[in-house]
């Protein structure tokens, strides 16, 4: 097992993390916010969701996918990236469907680049490995739950926006090092 290389996917998907749990416990307000509902709420966590399946359905089906792993996860990462940076923009329903398919599009691409990539540096003690990245995840995801609600409370929606965009940056930074370090 290759140490530095799962600290750097564990880093990146831990950013990752971090970045989306801090939308999800006010996803719910945020679609509020952008004049939408309950109904708008689930539809775009559906389209969300399906987007993603079929994607990942139809592009790992390919030996293309299998040639170019690591620029799926490298693409990937970058239009998950790109649609959470929308959020800082976003005033309507349809401009946040247009960036869950971005997002869905991203999470197609990188996330099973990302578990085949993770599954190699861990092959030689996958317990070991899988133990860190389930624990840094949950421990992860419970900080930025605790992070938004304190900073909702005092800044507001739209800093948490930014703070969202600036870890999804974060992870998307280290994801391409660890692609341009995986190369040489």
């Amino acid at each position: 097992m290759n140490k530095n290389n799962l600290r750097i996917l564990i880093s990146a998907y831990s950013a990752s993390i971090f970045s989306q749990g801090i939308l999800s416990p006010i996803y719910a307000f945020f679609v509020l916010k952008i004049g939408g509902g309950i109904l708008e709420t689930a539809y775009s966590t559906a389209l969300f969701s399906i987007v993603t399946g079929i994607v990942t359905i139809l592009i790992y089906r390919t030996k293309w996918s299998r040639k170019y792993e690591k620029e799926c996860l490298v693409w990937g990462w970058f239009l998950w990236t790109a649609s959470l940076l929308m959020y800082c923009c976003i005033t309507s329903i349809i401009a946040l469907c247009i960036s869950q398919v971005l997002n869905a599009l991203g999470n197609a691409f990188s996330q099973a680049a990302f578990d085949v990539e993770y599954a190699k540096v861990t092959h030689s003690d996958p317990a070991h490995g899988w133990s860190w990245f389930e624990g840094a995840t949950n421990i992860t995801s419970g900080i930025a739950s605790l992070f938004t609600g304190i900073l909702a409370l005092y800044f507001g929606l739209q800093f948490l926006m930014i703070c969202m965009s600036i870890f999804a940056t974060i992870s998307f930074l280290i994801i391409y090092y660890y692609s341009y370090v995986k190369k040489i």
